[in-house]
């Protein structure tokens, strides 16, 4: 029997797995999860039957603390000798590939979610591009989880492309597109959301979800938003998703996002597909992503999305068919495009439908059928 091993940095990140390693134990793998032992990395083991090997891991560079881990992952790769591996997500991407091509590991995969360094500057961004780049290195296989990810890491010299691999259409792990389905959110659910949001019937929803953060977009969503709001009180900006104040330049934002009278701020949810089926519009001006896995969920649930032709978020969206791209940092055409989305109902109406079928090509064992060529090869 194969052994596999998959890296994340943080519990949280399982999220990003699910049903994975459940799937691979029924292909016949042995299967572990390399994370920080907790609450959700011990859930998900249980879940997907797989067994946890612990680590202690920062999630910011400290080279003493991560020398320490280092030699305790090639610690338990030697103990548990695995066939593959995979880690995907940049600090234990970069230790634990080191670790493996230090052991001898064979099939050795990185699968890059994204760069960090787009949003960074100076000695950082130069540190970030260095550190991908031993990763990539130390790798046999890089899943790039979109063709723009592919693009920037070649340009940037990061990638070996010879090494590069997308799976179909790109993402991580696909999605259960039976979980979002707009005929499984039932209307009572609905309504009693809305009137916990106080959002009323008519209102006309723009929706978006994931971390408040500027790279997010979030700076030019509420810019946009407030110019719309000016000539049409009905309109509501519904906002799901935890406020990350370090990560935000402008420390009033939040208090002018949560006096507006239009916008609507209920913190983090995990019912992700019965908050997306209160939104008119999606949209997720994000400066960059890995891939914008909301999007595909959103359109998904027959919503029509707006986003920005960054990396990662231009790949989640067919440009005129499931949404509308506008340039990253553009308030303007923001604004624009939100608007027609609201007076076209028809055009609404056509990219929803259109969603649902784009989203076809994310299905989660299509993602996963293409792993396994890859654990087998």
């Amino acid at each position: 029997m194969k052994k596999l091993i998959v890296g994340i940095t943080i519990p949280g990140s399982v999220g990003l797995l699910e049903g994975q390693l459940a799937y691979f134990k029924e292909q016949g793998f042995d299967t572990y999860l390399m994370a920080p032992k907790d609450e959700k990395s011990l859930s998900y083991c249980e879940r997907e039957n797989c067994k946890l090997l612990e680590i202690t891991i920062a999630r910011e560079i400290s080279l003493v603390s991560d020398l320490k881990t280092l030699f305790q992952i090639i610690k338990i790769l030697k103990a548990v000798k695995p066939d593959v591996v995979n880690f995907g997500t940049p600090k234990i991407s970069l230790l634990g590939l080191m670790a493996a091509k230090f052991c001898g590991v064979k099939n050795r995969i990185f699968t890059c979610r994204g760069f960090r360094f787009e949003h960074e500057e100076g000695f950082l961004q130069w540190l970030l591009k260095r550190m991908d780049t031993i990763t990539s290195y130390c790798a046999n296989t890089i899943i790039c989880i979109s063709v723009s990810v592919k693009e920037l890491g070649v340009k940037e010299n990061i990638f070996d492309e010879k090494k590069c691999v997308i799976i179909n259409k790109g993402s991580s792990n696909g999605f259960n597109l039976t979980k979002f389905n707009p005929a499984f959110v039932s209307e009572d659910s609905k309504a009693q959301l809305r009137n916990t949001l106080g959002i009323q019937q008519d209102n006309f929803v723009y929706g978006f979800l994931g971390r408040i953060i500027d790279r997010k977009g979030i700076n030019e969503l509420y810019e946009a938003f407030c110019d719309l709001y000016k000539s049409d009180s009905n309109l509501r900006l519904l906002i799901v998703g935890p406020f990350d104040h370090g990560q935000i330049k402008d420390k009033n934002l939040f208090d002018a996002l949560s006096n507006h009278p239009g916008i609507v701020m209920p913190g983090r949810t995990d019912e992700v597909p019965l908050f997306l089926s209160l939104m008119d519009v999606f949209v997720l001006p994000a400066w960059w992503e890995g891939f914008g896995n909301v999007l595909v969920q959103a359109s998904a649930m027959g919503i029509p999305v707006i986003s920005t032709f960054g990396t990662g978020t231009r790949d989640a969206v067919s440009d005129g068919y499931s949404g509308i791209l506008v340039a990253v940092k553009d308030a303007s055409k923001l604004n624009d495009a939100m608007n027609e989305l609201h007076v076209n109902e028809f055009r609404r109406s056509t990219l929803g439908s259109n969603g649902i079928e784009w989203a076809k090509n994310f299905e989660n064992e299509i993602i996963w059928n293409g792993m396994l060529d890859l654990y087998n090869a």
